[in-house]
């Protein structure tokens, strides 16, 4: 069975598709590298589909108002992966090496927890989100939505990897993961649903999933029941980093338990790790290079590779 490879990236402004997606393959192979040198020569052969927005997501931002150095943020990049990529060993990426990172805080997760509930209780989230996520609020728009032009990318990469009978596994990092839930949803529950055929593996990192505010506006929040949640994947592996304020809520299994009571998915699992991306001079625990060369993101692409590491 061939096997196809599909990631989504997340918020803010990107670097062009071909320097994103450059840098996205470099931290996932130097993470096998690292942990499961045997699944290069499978994760160089396996079909592999970047599901690019950054122009949309540039052209929310501006009318909202913000700026960035293109080339300036895309050389820090380059910067946090070429220090990641000198981390030779899985046990590099433990707490006591996070708490040394210049400018380490855990405020805004703090912020973020303390926050939600009371934002929730006074219907304010979707401004405080806004501030936090302007794409996704923009997604939330509807139709009239730039961003809503991700969804059809997605379920066309999903729907034509299934299509041909493929081992599917789905990498989403930030509001990616959002619009993969309901790019999922859609082909499981639409007309041309087929359910024989499933992604293997979904895995979400920096995911805003367990947020209540997130949750209630799901393109399946106001279906009946019986048609809510995607029934077509196998097993869902949700990393969140420590301190990363976009996953405040990190445990995504006890959110969406009735997937597992309904025997819509075999299992969903949490993992809590430390992500060692440094930006500007400064930790930033959110970053997707950091949770794509991390060793819970390498081994579980290893397994689904299938060439399972040995535990360290």
């Amino acid at each position: 069975m061939s096997k196809t490879l599909i990631l989504i990236h997340g918020r803010g402004f990107k670097p062009p598709r071909e320097a994103l997606e450059s840098l996205w393959f470099a931290a996932l192979r130097a993470g096998l590298a690292r942990d499961a040198a045997a699944a290069i020569p499978a994760f160089e052969r396996c079909r592999r589909e970047f599901v690019y927005y950054g122009d949309e997501s540039r052209e929310v931002l501006a009318a909202a108002g913000r700026h960035h150095d293109a080339a300036l943020d895309l050389a820090d990049l380059r910067n946090a992966l070429t220090e990641l990529r000198a981390l030779p060993r899985s046990k590099d990426f433990r707490r006591e090496h996070y708490e040394r990172l210049p400018g380490k805080t855990p405020i805004k997760e703090f912020l973020a927890d303390v926050g939600a509930p009371a934002l929730a209780a006074l219907h304010l989230e979707g401004h405080a989100i806004g501030r936090l996520l302007p794409e996704l609020l923009d997604y939330w728009r509807g139709a009239a939505s730039p961003m809503r032009r991700v969804d059809a990318r997605l379920r066309e990469a999903v729907g034509t990897a299934l299509g041909r009978g493929d081992d599917v596994a789905i990498v989403a990092h930030c509001i990616g993961s959002v619009f993969a839930y309901n790019a999922l949803w859609a082909l499981s529950r639409g007309a041309a649903a087929s359910p024989d055929r499933k992604v293997a593996l979904w895995l979400t990192l920096g995911a805003p999933l367990g947020d209540e505010g997130v949750k209630r506006r799901l393109d399946d929040a106001g279906v009946e029941p019986a048609r809510r949640r995607p029934n077509n994947v196998v097993a869902w592996l949700n990393v969140a980093a420590e301190d990363d304020y976009v996953c405040h809520d990190d445990r995504v299994a006890g959110d969406y338990r009735d997937m597992l009571e309904r025997r819509l998915i075999s299992r969903i699992d949490d993992a809590r790790i430390y992500n060692l991306a440094v930006r500007y001079g400064r930790s930033n625990p959110h970053n997707a290079l950091g949770y794509l060369i991390h060793p819970r993101v390498s081994r579980a692409v290893a397994t689904w590779l299938g060439f399972p590491p040995i535990a360290p």
